[in-house]
């Protein structure tokens, strides 16, 4: 078990040190790798998403986030300042959340969680650092903090998919996760 573990997070190691971040131009129909979060180029793109939707594949990875997170994080969403927690784990500074998150989705852009204004979680690094700061927090972070609604777009071959974490109906975060689009 410790083997596999080891094996798995080698591999990991591997392809996020071979990457080089966001592209523009994406071809997916080949065997070019797919980019990943493991690093941000300084042209990362905006988070300003396309209009049009795929509402069921919003569902299909809503529905993934929210089984993973059930069987990995028991318990309630709570939020503290800006320090997130859910059941007995906090988010902050650890990042198991967004990198758990991560390994569902293969040759994702990365995964962030915003409270109000603040990215206090991203699987996406410049370096070897977090990228926390550095970019504006996108206008739909807002829209689904206000509306505790899920949505979605697609943009670059991407689907974006902004997720309410909640407690007794009360939006406390955002995650946001971009995953390649068949």
């Amino acid at each position: 078990m410790i083997k596999r573990k080891w094996l798995i997070t080698a591999a990991i190691m591997v392809l996020m040190a071979s990457q080089t971040g966001c592209s523009k131009d994406q071809n997916l129909g080949t065997s070019k790798p797919l980019p990943t979060s493991a690093q941000l180029s300084e042209s990362h793109p905006a988070e300003t998403p396309d209009t049009t939707s795929d509402k069921g594949s919003q569902l299909a990875v809503e529905s993934k986030i929210n089984d993973w997170l059930a069987k990995n994080y028991p318990g309630n969403w709570n939020v503290v300042g800006t320090t997130l927690s859910k059941g007995n784990y906090i988010e902050n500074g650890r990042y198991k959340l967004v990198d758990g998150i991560e390994t569902l989705f293969p040759g994702t852009m990365g995964i962030s969680i915003f409270i109000g204004e603040e990215r206090i979680s991203s699987s996406v690094k410049k370096g070897t650092e977090r990228v926390l700061k550095g970019f504006p927090t996108p206008e739909t972070v807002r829209e689904v903090m206000k509306s505790g609604k899920t949505t979605s777009s697609l943009n670059s071959g991407f689907l974006k998919v902004y997720m309410p974490l909640k407690a007794g109906g009360k939006t406390l975060a955002v995650l946001t996760v971009s995953v390649p689009h068949q």
